[in-house]
Formats: structure tokens, sequence, C-alpha cells
């Protein structure tokens, strides 16, 4: 498998942030308006926190 170079896990990162965000805020406005929600903010940042660290060994060492 090849390995992702620095550009392409800044472009990961982002994305996950991105979404990460987004997700909790539909989390928010659901427990706002009494609606029990599939999964907790906190569950969110923990398997984000797992994917960053899966992209970690996907990622080319730098040689600096």
């Amino acid at each position: 498998m090849k390995k992702l170079n620095g550009f392409e896990r800044h472009l990961i990162e982002m994305g996950l942030q991105l979404v990460a965000e987004k997700m909790k805020m539909e989390i928010t406005v659901a427990e706002s308006k009494g609606r029990n929600a599939l999964m907790t903010a906190g569950f969110v940042d923990m398997q984000v926190d797992a994917a960053l660290e899966k992209l970690e060994s996907l990622t080319l060492k730098s040689k600096f």
C-alpha cells in the first residue's frame, strides 16, 4: 500500500475536523430538541482521534 504525503495527510485531517464539528453540532441540535442522538460528542471525538492515529501510520515519515 502506498503511503500518504504531508499534503494528503493535511487534507484528511482538515476533512475529519470539519466532519467532526458538523456531527457534534447536529448532536447538540438534536439534544436541544429533546431527541436522543445515536452517539455523543465525546464518541465523535474518540473516533476522530482513533482515525488520526491510523493516519499517522499511513503517512510517509519526514526526512527533516
